[in-house]
């Protein structure tokens, strides 16, 4: 007699995690199989179970399609909506997903959200010592990071001035770039910001300024992050424009290796 066990669970994986925890995005998921009102599904790699509610039927679906997925729901249960299945008539269809830490979960988007908080006040922070100072360094850097910094030293390599700092949960570092002023510029380079962040992963911020505006350029190498900062643009846009200076701010996203920072600076 041959005895078949009960099949794994794959519950939500963490890596993706931040992907679901937000109502309104939408996911495109590939159905691996069926098993009763369990569909067991891939993203990324990543596999990951979801249970049929309402009126969806196991036979509305089939190993191998891919399906459009959108979360309507991140507190309790995380509910997301089948979208655009030739099978599936209606709007209201959803699937339930497996969490089995949804606290961890809560917990990392809360991260997420300080850091994030974090990193605008640093860039206000900054805004502002670029143009109260007219180009000087902040007098103390301390100020900016407040109570968040650890650690900073200065270091100087040949006309450039780097300020390294740690911050207090030991796992988040960056540093800080004075460039040389370039008389006669059109558009003046004043601090380089890069940051390694726990959840939000490498940031940079370049600040310069022209004769009527403030330019602020970030750059991410997280595509979460990235989708993030897209989301906050305007609010971050008025936060920094003030003083009589229009923050022109762009972003980009970009795929980094780890000896980017390693790079030779000309």
């Amino acid at each position: 007699m041959q005895i078949t066990g009960p099949s794994p669970i794959y519950y939500l994986p963490e890596n993706l995690w931040s992907l679901f925890s937000r109502p309104g995005r939408e996911v495109t998921v590939r159905v691996l199989h069926i098993e009763g009102k369990l569909l067991y599904l891939e993203l990324g790699g990543y596999r990951f179970q979801a249970r049929l509610t309402g009126n969806l039927l196991p036979e509305e679906f089939r190993p191998g399609e891919v399906i459009r997925l959108k979360v309507v729901n991140t507190e309790g249960p995380i509910i997301l909506q089948v979208l655009d299945h030739p099978k599936v008539r209606g709007t209201h269809h959803f699937l339930y997903l497996l969490v089995s830490n949804k606290r961890k979960m809560q917990t990392e988007e809360g991260s997420k959200s300080k850091e994030w908080v974090l990193f605008r006040e640093l860039l206000k922070g900054f805004q502002g010592s670029s143009e109260a100072s007219e180009r000087r360094l902040p007098q103390n850097l301390e100020d900016l990071l407040g109570k968040e910094i650890k650690f900073v030293e200065f270091y100087v390599e040949d006309d450039r001035l780097f300020i390294p700092f740690v911050l207090r949960d030991e796992k988040s570092w960056g540093y800080l770039e004075i460039a040389p002023t370039l008389e006669g510029a059109e558009r003046v380079k004043i601090f380089i910001l890069t940051l390694f962040l726990q959840y939000l992963g490498y940031l940079k911020a370049v600040f310069s300024y022209t004769e009527n505006d403030l330019e602020v350029d970030l750059l991410f190498a997280e595509p979460n992050t990235y989708r993030l900062a897209k989301e906050y643009l305007q609010e971050l846009r008025s936060e920094l424009s003030f003083s009589g200076k229009f923050a022109k701010i762009t972003l980009e996203q970009r795929t980094l290796t780890p000896g980017h920072i390693f790079e030779i600076r000309g």
